[in-house]
């Protein structure tokens, strides 16, 4: 996980997708998420968000993509994952 960010988010439509994303994606295989938020979208960077009473904010909302991922290759646009996850860290 880049520097910063101690906490992973998936939006729950993102971790649908996921259970059945074609296995040639760079991050298909490799991203995993410490919480599955309903509406992520609707988040913004910056932002708090309250699960099981512990606060987070959200640092960074999206991935980048990888030029060397054969599902990106193939379809010439990003997989669900760049725009369906966040980046956080605990509120102190």
């Amino acid at each position: 996980m880049a520097a910063g960010f101690e906490i992973s988010f998936i939006d729950t439509e993102t971790a649908r997708w996921l259970e059945d994303a074609p296995d040639d994606g760079l991050c298909v295989k490799r991203f995993r998420a410490d919480f599955i938020v309903d509406n992520l979208h609707s988040f913004e960077d910056g932002e708090t968000i309250v699960i099981d009473g512990e606060s987070y904010i959200i640092i960074k909302k999206g991935k980048r993509c990888y030029g060397e991922c054969n599902l990106l290759k193939r379809t010439g646009r990003p997989c669900s994952l760049a725009s369906g996850t966040a980046f956080g860290k605990k509120e102190e």
